[in-house]
């Protein structure tokens, strides 16, 4: 895909050519299926282009300091990709700045996020932050994200797809209904619209079902990474004994939220959602999808940058624009 391309011709250029220790920085320990497909995009990027690079894992789980020399040694330190920069989802931002402020001499970079703060306060931290920075890249994924980086932040700051477009090849199953609904109900959540998308397709007499993919399916993997992280902090000395389980759980959980995203996706000849990574998903997948937007703009933003083209899928505003399509 010609988005795929971009990502290489921009971000290449940014890192040096020769790289053998890397750190990324919180890779997602939960069910969010669209986060799990960023990271393994993320990771299928860094195992193409450098290949002899050994790549390390840190959260804000397992932060401490048994795991400080893996960010000492590493060439490059790089920041998962998403849409939890600022200061909606803390968590993320708080270990972001933490490594930041410790680790400013090295090469850090931010692998494309959308940007979305709401207090002064917070943007001030972050660009006070990102001044400190001896060697900071940001790479943002929508031209809203870009100006804001621009008119705050004093770093080099390129736009680029979402790192999701860097996965390996991924491959519809058969559909089992005419409209699979993958509709949020988390903070992100604009305007409930899930009753009335119900409505319309039941008034259509269309098959469908509705879900979302933030519910954890992979409880024994979740509970098995806590353990890890906790012992990564309670036994600094035995990190580098711990350190390679935790990274391959971490991998395998992925994979595993990945797969059931596909599976859900799959599901319907169609997709409605309003979810950045389910239309991005079906898109992939080759899956039409009717798509509306998340709080702060986050789903438009990435649309109006990138996917207007696309005869896969549709940005919608009201329910009602869904009786065209369907």
């Amino acid at each position: 895909m010609f988005l795929k391309n971009i990502i290489k011709q921009a971000l290449l250029p940014s890192l040096p050519e020769s790289i053998l220790n890397i750190v990324l920085v919180d890779p997602p320990d939960y069910p969010n299926v669209g986060d799990s497909a960023i990271f393994l995009g993320q990771m299928n990027f860094l195992n193409i282009h450098f290949p002899r690079a050994k790549v390390h894992f840190i959260d804000h789980r397992s932060y401490a300091t048994g795991q400080k020399y893996l960010l000492e040694q590493a060439d490059c330190i790089f920041f998962q990709g998403g849409g939890n920069f600022g200061d909606l989802w803390k968590r993320h931002q708080k270990i972001r700045l933490a490594i930041m402020n410790e680790f400013s001499h090295k090469r850090l970079i931010q692998f494309p996020q959308s940007i979305h703060f709401e207090t002064q306060d917070s943007i001030k931290e972050t660009a006070d932050a990102i001044t400190r920075c001896a060697h900071y890249s940001l790479f943002v994924r929508d031209k809203k994200s870009l100006e804001f980086a621009q008119h705050n932040f004093s770093c080099a700051t390129k736009l680029i797809p979402d790192m999701a477009f860097y996965l390996p090849t991924i491959v519809r199953l058969p559909a089992k209904s005419d409209v699979f609904c993958l509709l949020r109900e988390d903070k992100e959540l604009l305007v409930n619209k899930t009753e009335a998308i119900n409505q319309l397709l039941k008034a259509k007499a269309l098959t469908y079902s509705c879900s979302d993919w933030v519910v954890e399916k992979a409880p024994l993997q979740s509970k098995l990474n806590l353990w890890l992280c906790y012992l990564i902090k309670r036994y600094p000395s035995q990190t580098k004994l711990i350190q390679p389980f935790y990274e391959k759980l971490r991998l395998h959980y992925a994979h595993t939220n990945l797969t059931r995203g596909i599976a859900l996706l799959s599901q319907g000849e169609r997709v409605v959602t309003d979810r950045l990574h389910a239309f991005i998903m079906s898109t992939l997948l080759g899956v039409k999808n009717y798509t509306f937007d998340s709080l702060g703009g986050k789903i438009s933003n990435f649309h109006h940058t990138w996917m207007t083209e696309s005869d896969l899928t549709y940005l919608l505003n009201e329910v009602d624009d869904l009786k065209d399509h369907l």
